[in-house]
């Protein structure tokens, strides 16, 4: 075969030149139409961003607004009507009537007083006698009056023989009264601060919305009350009331608005996709429409013609072999991306090196007074002369003040109930943390919402309270918060760790005595507004409310009949927890035989409530939770509404008719606080009386403040309890059922359960414990975190389906432990 060589006596091969790209008239079609496309994608961008979405805005603003004015109105006329109703009540008194008829002073100054007693927060409430030609009788009487504008709306109420409300001002603060006719003898006459219409707009207006009252008269308008900050003036909506010249005019406030705005993102993501598609789309047609050159070989010498020279075939072996000498070479200097360091061996399972502590290795480790037990899931409870002996406490003292002087806190709030055992318990207590060098401000005897109360108003986010809450009498208890949380498992199983480690710190700390009762109360009347006379049985159960209860109740209006209400820590006349029914048979005999309007019950430390209703039913606390939530998202639209797993479904369900947000979580005061303080939601309950009002409060459990809220609803609304009930349905349901089983066995039960069970059918939540939701029902079982036990409910829309989902459950337990599916 014959072998061409080229020109060059050293030829070389050189990697093949590409041509110039053409840029020629269909690549000029492509840029234009891209560059249209994306000016059409920006346009539409812009135009949706910055025209359409705050008209679309603008539009939701005005109709929501518009609809809870509306919402308003019809509140505020509650509130009017109640008010209204109350002073004719007054007015059309046989024993007032009678009295004026026979000009019997001394009965009419007695009613006078009574009448004071039923407006309690009105500045005057007066009886005034009329003479025979409807002036005041004598000019004494007209003296009591401040001004012309009172003698002439005494003179319209006697003409028209109807209820005349006028608000004016005097002495530079606004006023409204409203004045009746009782005979042609004497008029009813009332005067309220306009503070007090402020303060119930503000309550029934919430978060979402502020409220102003306006009253014409003839073309001058007057601001009585005041909506305070108005941000969104142009979306303000007026409603005319009942009262002749009076206007409601609702602003939406940020919270509002901020619900009602779209999340832009999605809409910036699908902008920037069409941007991405338009150009990766364009890219590629302009890249393939090209006409490129032939390729040809370029020789290393410029001036030398560019045409095939063929190789010699040694030449070309050795171009071959040099090529691959270079790839090589070049493959064993440089690294592999894809080969990784390998990481350090893991230590073996038997190292000792790699072994952590378990909970059995600090049990055994732990000092032989100590119940581990009592430590549980939000707190430390027990067995008071077994559990919390004077050692257990004063080390428990030790830990929790080296904790807060770790944590950077130097003072701690002290409180206690009513129990036997309390006193001891603080000693201990007041010992083991004054020589960590903490300083202790003692509020002695409160209730538990008092003291977490006491952590906002004097600003000591640290609070330790003595309390069995609802437990028995010969039981005690220590709550723990710190920088304003509910202490929970983990940190309370810290607290035994660093007392088993005996880790404590050493110093001198200093102890001071508080109050709190007072500004507790002064705070709750200053918030809530009880629109009606109420009469309330307030019982006790001679727990840590029985001090301040009835005085509460009494400043807010209502006209109290107290029920054990002296401390006594043996608990003589009911067991201290109230949301057991059989618990509240004397309530319930009070309310029927003082024809009270409702009764209210509080357990040992006061963070527990439940009601019994006029007409004797004791409605769970998933019930109440429904009946304020309706309030609630009423005054808040889309609110979040946090209950625990025992509640009925029936909750959710009316939330989320009503326009708010349920939400399910776990049982426990400390679980429930932090998730309210996570969530912002504004209302939580448990079915076990624990309720939560994160508006106008503080987010934590309050039984005495949940009552006041839940009596301003009702009396806002004109309804009974007994009414507010009966507007949302119920469905067959159990108590909650609780089932003896020692502590170290209870979570390995449910455990053991959830492993076990054969529920297709069902839709399985382990938030806390096992909750199956089936089509028919639910049924949950769960490890109690106060007690040595598991409990049970079950809900379903027929006592049959009822039955067969209990039997399912029995039947699961079995296999477990036939003792428990006996006892269920």
């Amino acid at each position: 075969m014959k072998l061409l060589k080229s020109n060059n006596s050293t030829a070389q091969t050189t990697p093949p030149r590409r041509g110039k790209l053409a840029f020629g008239s269909e690549q000029r079609d492509i840029v234009i139409s891209a560059l249209f496309c994306l000016a059409l994608i920006v346009a539409g961008f812009y135009w949706v961003q910055n025209i359409e979405r705050p008209r679309a805005l603008e539009q939701r603003i005005a109709s929501v607004t518009s609809t809870v004015a509306d919402h308003q109105r019809v509140l505020t006329q509650d509130i009017l009507t109640q008010l209204r109703s109350r002073v004719s009540r007054q007015a059309q008194s046989p024993t007032l009537q009678k009295a004026l008829a026979e000009q019997d002073t001394a009965t009419i100054a007695s009613i006078e007083q009574g009448l004071q007693r039923a407006f309690p927060e009105a500045v005057s409430s007066q009886i005034l006698l009329v003479g025979p030609q409807g002036i005041a009788d004598e000019r004494s009487q007209t003296e009591r009056l401040r001004n012309n504008i009172e003698i002439d709306m005494m003179a319209k109420t006697l003409a028209s023989k109807s209820l005349i409300i006028e608000a004016y001002r005097y002495e530079e603060q606004w006023l409204v009264s409203m004045t009746e006719a009782a005979s042609a003898q004497g008029v009813v006459f009332v005067t309220l601060p306009a503070s007090y219409f402020a303060k119930m707009l503000r309550n029934i207006a919430g978060s979402s919305v502020q409220n102003a009252l306006i009253q014409t008269y003839k073309s001058r308008k007057d601001m009585v009350v005041d909506a305070g900050r108005q941000a969104y003036t142009r979306y303000a909506q007026s409603r005319s009331l009942s009262v002749p010249g009076w206007t409601l005019k609702v602003y939406p406030q940020t919270p509002l608005v901020q619900s009602l705005q779209v999340d832009g993102t999605l809409l910036w993501l699908v902008c920037a996709l069409c941007l991405a598609l338009v150009s990766a789309s364009h890219a590629i047609f302009f890249l393939r429409s090209y006409r490129r050159p032939s390729e040809v070989p370029a020789s290393n010498n410029a001036n030398e013609q560019k045409h095939d020279q063929p190789l010699s075939l040694a030449e070309s072996l050795e171009s071959k072999l040099a090529a691959q000498r270079r790839r090589a070479q070049e493959s064993d200097d440089s690294p592999n991306p894809f080969v990784v360091n390998p990481s350090p061996p893991l230590p073996e399972v038997g190292d000792p090196a790699a072994k952590t502590p378990t909970a059995t290795e600090d049990d055994a480790a732990a000092p032989a007074e100590l119940a581990v037990s009592a430590f549980r899931a939000y707190d430390i409870r027990g067995l008071a002369d077994r559990d919390l002996s004077d050692a257990t406490c004063l080390a428990i003292g030790k830990a929790i003040g080296s904790e807060l002087l770790e944590r950077g806190q130097s003072k701690v709030l002290l409180g206690r109930d009513g129990r036997l055992s309390s006193p001891r318990i603080r000693e201990q207590l007041v010992g083991g943390l004054l020589s960590t060098g903490i300083d202790i401000v003692d509020l002695g005897l409160v209730a538990t919402p008092m003291l977490n109360f006491a952590c906002r108003d004097l600003n000591i986010g640290n609070a330790v309270m003595i309390t069995g809450s609802h437990s028995a009498p010969d039981y005690n208890g220590i709550k723990i918060v710190m920088d304003f949380s509910a202490l929970s498992a983990d940190d309370i199983q810290a607290l035994r760790q660093r007392i088993q480690r005996e880790d404590f710190a050493e110093g001198e700390g200093r102890l001071e005595n508080d109050s709190i009762e007072q500004r507790y109360i002064d705070r709750i009347i200053g918030d809530v507004v009880v629109a009606e006379t109420l009469k309330v049985v307030v019982d006790a159960g001679n727990g840590a409310t029985a001090n301040v209860a009835p005085p509460l109740f009494d400043e807010l209006g209502c006209q109290v009949i107290p029920l054990f209400c002296e401390v006594d820590g043996r608990f003589p006349n009911r067991p201290p927890d109230p949301t057991v029914s059989d618990n509240l048979s004397a309530l319930r005999a009070a309310v029927a035989e003082h024809e009270a309007d409702i009764g209210l019950a509080f357990d040992g430390d006061g963070d527990r409530l439940a009601v019994v209703s006029g007409s004797g039913l004791c409605p769970g606390a998933d019930e109440l939770l429904l009946v304020l939530a309706e309030d609630m998202i009423s005054r808040n639209p889309g609110c979040e509404i946090l209950f625990d797993v025992k509640c009925s479904r029936v909750l959710p369900q009316q939330i989320l008719e009503l326009g708010g947000r349920p939400l399910m979580w776990k049982c426990g005061h400390s679980y429930m606080r932090r998730k309210m303080a996570e969530t912002g939601a504004l209302l939580g309950g448990e079915y076990s009386g624990h309720i939560y009002f994160n508006e106008r409060w503080h987010g934590f459990d309050d039984g005495l403040y949940s009552a006041a809220r839940l009596l301003e609803c009702l009396s806002l609304k004109g309804l009974s309890l007994d009414d507010a009930l009966a507007q949302h349905p119920q469905l067959p349901h159990t108590p909650e059922l609780i089932v003896a089983v020692e502590d170290d066995r209870k979570f390995a039960i449910v455990d053991e359960f959830a492993k076990r069970h054969h529920f297709q059918d069902a839709k399985i939540d382990t938030t806390d414990g096992v909750r199956a939701e089936f089509r028919h029902g639910w049924g949950l079982i769960r490890a109690s975190n106060t007690g040595p036990a598991i409990t049970l409910r079950f809900e379903a829309d027929s006592e049959t389906a009822l039955e067969s989902m209990r039997q399912r459950f029995r039947e699961v337990l079995g296999e477990i432990d036939p003792d428990l599916a006996n006892s269920l």
